[in-house]
């Protein structure tokens, strides 16, 4: 292992050792010096008792619990959820619609979906909400009605992929954030991005970009750069901007696209890079990122044959469980792409699924097995009923580890605290 892999584990290990605070609330200078004064004051024998309410002291023991603590009380929300909850957790719901629905509430409310992406123009559709009040609505919907706080997300990379720019107007693409030559541009715009997120009330982002340009199947200008310094400098900046404004955001797309033969919506592509080309290119990015705290790396649908030559990264625990969390040490929530991509469909056909949504449905336990805490689930309601049904039964008939499923679920219970969208008891 390289010094700088060690470097990036070694920081990804303390960083897991403490717990942030919720991005939501931030100590303010005052907070600080008001916690100086109230210790000094302590020694010299003044008294410490407020009148005006809660000590600093106290304040400062309960907004950061232990790492011990959180666990446990991360544990005792998981024992009270119920078994169709646990299993909603790990499924991501699809929305493109005009208004909260009865397809959306039965996801919601029957299913317990414990997440969701939103397309304004699904597939280059038309736009659904069409303004900018119907969309808060429609998300202020899906909050109301869901039975546990919802992680919303969007893909916001900016240019090709910018689905806030119908009600924002336009946003540079990574290329020409890069172009600028100044990676706090990227950050700044980030920033930006995450502001208006939250407006909508959207707290993740399905960027930045980790893969290189080497003339592969995915437009360049979507990515950052064509070397892995580059593409660190210039999405870190970016991933930065977010976490640090409150949206979490996304590495993509394990195990890296830019050399890929294709882009996973159309096909299923290829990367036939050597291990030590993959090492010293396609991982690079995603490793030397790893000490800007992503909270998320989405796996992407990709055959690496000089890793596994038999399933897509989606599905391959060599890639998720070995390289991405063994070898890179990388231990956040990992989410899958879109489950429902021609790239999944077509590969769980040659393993004799000539029927979608039962392929979709096999290939998101599989997904999980391999090692991933959450799966983008199909937009059509069949599709996703048959995923519900299908991990539904892995669970029950122990195909799928209660040991597994409680890992998946501590990594997003976690997240969710992190962003001050779940206060646990």
């Amino acid at each position: 292992m390289s010094q700088t892999a060690r470097g990036a584990i070694m920081q990804r290990q303390q960083h897991q050792m403490r717990i942030r605070q919720p991005r939501r609330f931030r100590a303010a200078p005052g907070a600080v010096l008001l916690l100086i004064l109230v210790m000094i004051s302590g020694c010299v024998g003044l008294p410490t008792t407020s009148t005006t309410g809660p000590t600093a002291t106290t304040a400062a023991a309960t907004a950061t619990p232990t790492p011990q603590n959180l666990d446990q009380r991360i544990d005792a929300y998981i024992a009270k959820l119920t078994p169709a909850q646990r299993i909603g957790q790990t499924l991501m719901l699809a929305v493109y619609a005009n208004g909260y629905n009865n397809d959306l509430d039965q996801a919601l409310t029957q299913w317990h979906l414990g997440s969701a992406i939103i397309f304004p123009n699904y597939n280059g559709g038309p736009l659904m909400p069409t303004t900018l009040v119907g969309m808060q609505q429609l998300v202020s919907d899906l909050k109301s009605h869901a039975d546990t706080p919802l992680l919303l997300a969007t893909d916001e990379e900016g240019g090709l992929v910018d689905r806030l720019s119908f009600y924002y107007g336009q946003t540079p693409s990574p290329q020409q954030l890069s172009a600028t030559g100044d990676p706090h541009q990227a950050y700044l715009q980030a920033q930006t991005d995450a502001q208006r997120m939250r407006q909508i009330g959207l707290n993740l982002d399905f960027a930045p970009l980790a893969d290189i340009n080497q003339g592969g199947g995915i437009d360049p200008s979507r990515m950052f750069g064509t070397s892995a310094g580059q593409v660190t400098m210039y999405a870190g900046a970016f991933l930065d901007g977010l976490q640090q404004n409150g949206v979490a955001g996304t590495l993509k797309h394990w195990p890296g696209l830019g050399a890929s033969t294709g882009n996973p919506d159309f096909t299923l592509p290829t990367v036939d890079h050597s291990r030590s080309q993959l090492n010293a290119i396609d991982f690079a990015s995603f490793r030397q990122l790893l000490p800007h705290h992503p909270d998320m790396i989405m796996v992407t649908h990709v055959i690496v044959p000089a890793y596994d030559a038999q399933n897509p990264a989606s599905l391959s625990p060599v890639l998720v469980q070995q390289v991405l969390r063994g070898q890179l040490g990388y231990q956040g929530v990992v989410v899958t792409d879109a489950m429902d991509a021609q790239g999944i469909v077509a590969y769980m056909q040659q393993q004799g699924y000539n029927d979608p949504a039962q392929g979709i449905a096999e290939a998101c336990v599989r997904a999980f097995l391999a090692g991933d805490d959450l799966i983008e689930a199909p937009i059509e309601q069949d599709r996703l009923a048959a995923v519900v049904a299908a991990m539904t039964q892995a669970v029950q008939s122990g195909r799928i580890s209660q040991a597994r499923l409680d890992t998946a679920l501590r990594r997003i219970i976690r997240l969710k605290v992190q962003l001050g969208i779940l206060t646990l008891p």
